[in-house]
């Protein structure tokens, strides 16, 4: 398949989904999420506990420990406790578990040093966690030469090829994907593979399949969220509103269906319901991007205090993931851009495309060249955001923004109403800055 185009690989993978739909019936789905940025999965065979993608892992964890009390040279039991750390790490947003699950993993190859597929895997998908792509690839190819029938491993290698921007191979790893077991995991990539490439029909035909193979109230939240999150990028506040509350009735502690409803609320203005929605988000998953949207809201209501004491912890967040070994210097740099702090944006955005060329990474780079005054260079990476198609507000309000500063008033009005035509509420501070520089541009035409 390597040498067919975008287009092709789209239509078989299309082709592939059809006839998946009479393969799956039988499936058990154990599988890990599928859209970016931190693939995970529980890792071993049948006689070690497993976690589906949305559950609580602490009854996992607690299992392995008690089995490896007893059998402490079980490699498999190791490395699935490995990644029921990650897992767990995943779900509480606390970073301290990714120490944890590298000494589980280590401790398996110690155990298992020739042939131990799934350490290997679970250490992609540690690496993968701590957005260190490249280690998350090489470990991934390693695995796969030991075991090239692992659709787990190839979830994590897919997800590691698209973060690098290596898009034509992560489509031919997605495809052997869902080749080797067409379940949740793998029909959530295809989704995200048809998002990027700017076809939301097929990724919401995708996730649709998901949600049909579905078979714990993890899985059918988890593939909920993310029809949600689907129709909220395309600014269909009341169809994400829908899919957020019934993942929510399946499974109502799921973090990122309560930030879905928080983001519904501040779009509809029932602003002290997303706040509160907000502050129960950060209270029990503390990640970065959930701090920063809140923040973000509380900022564009003039509520500046309470907006800078969550900025607070935004550093504080930043600091304690970077001290275990999390990267997250993409959505770093463009935070640092989105509040004027140009030096700190452009160092951490390059630093960033040296190590990845995905779209997001062009986007993150565009706009901190921009803040940072070097419009002609943000403009040839907001162009090269928008190779794959994308339909996203964000990249079009970036480059609009920075079509702008260029004179480009015809090219900066058409950036700016696409933003706003996708999702016209994609950022509480963003989204009103596009309005306001649409109608200067459409005044003075």
């Amino acid at each position: 398949m390597t040498s067919l185009s975008h287009r092709a690989r789209a239509a078989a993978l299309v082709f592939v989904l059809a006839a998946a739909m009479f393969l799956a019936a039988g499936l058990t789905v154990t599988g890990a999420p599928a859209q970016q940025p931190s693939p995970v999965a529980l890792l071993g065979g049948a006689s070690v506990t497993q976690v589906a993608s949305g559950s609580d892992p602490t009854a996992a964890i607690e299992a392995l420990q008690g089995r490896l009390r007893r059998l402490p040279a079980d490699d498999t039991a190791w490395s699935s406790l490995g990644a029921a750390y990650v897992q767990h790490a995943r779900l509480t947003g606390d970073p301290t578990f990714y120490g944890k699950a590298d000494g589980a993993f280590e401790r398996s190859l110690d155990e298992r040093p020739a042939g131990n597929d799934t350490a290997l895997t679970g250490l992609a998908s540690l690496a993968s966690a701590r957005h260190d792509f490249t280690g998350a690839l090489r470990y991934a190819r390693q695995a796969q030469e030991l075991n090239p029938y692992s659709a787990t491993n190839q979830g994590v290698l897919t997800d590691a090829l698209v973060e690098l921007g290596r898009y034509d191979e992560a489509w031919d790893e997605l495809q052997r994907m869902v080749d080797l077991k067409p379940s949740v995991p793998s029909f959530t990539r295809v989704s995200y593979s048809f998002e990027l490439r700017g076809d939301p029909k097929q990724a919401r035909k995708a996730l649709e399949r998901a949600l049909e193979v579905a078979s714990t109230p993890s899985d059918i939240s988890y593939a909920l969220h993310y029809l949600g999150e689907l129709a909220w990028n395309s600014g269909d506040v009341d169809a994400a509103a829908e899919r957020y509350v019934e993942g929510l009735r399946h499974d109502p502690s799921y973090v990122p269906l309560i930030a879905g409803m928080a983001k519904v609320a501040a779009a509809r203005g029932e602003i002290e319901a997303a706040l509160a929605r907000y502050a129960e988000v950060v209270s029990r998953r503390p990640e970065p991007s959930y701090v920063i949207a809140y923040a973000d809201l509380l900022d564009s209501l003039g509520r500046e205090e309470e907006a800078e004491q969550q900025y607070a912890v935004v550093a504080a967040t930043q600091r304690l993931f970077e001290s275990q070994g999390v990267n997250v210097d993409l959505e770093l740099a463009v935070y640092e851009a989105d509040h004027g702090r140009s030096e700190s944006a452009l160092a951490i955005a390059e630093a960033e495309w040296e190590r990845r060329r995905s779209v997001h990474t062009e986007d993150a780079y565009a706009w901190a060249l921009h803040v940072g005054g070097r419009h002609r260079e943000a403009l040839d990476h907001a162009k090269a955001a928008a190779a794959l198609g994308t339909h996203s507000a964000l990249f079009a309000y970036h480059r609009g923004m920075i079509e702008q500063s260029l004179g480009m008033d015809g090219a900066a009005e058409a950036s700016l109403r696409r933003a706003l035509e996708t999702n016209p509420h994609f950022s509480p501070l963003q989204a009103p800055r596009a309005e306001a520089a649409l109608r200067q541009l459409e005044q003075s035409s």
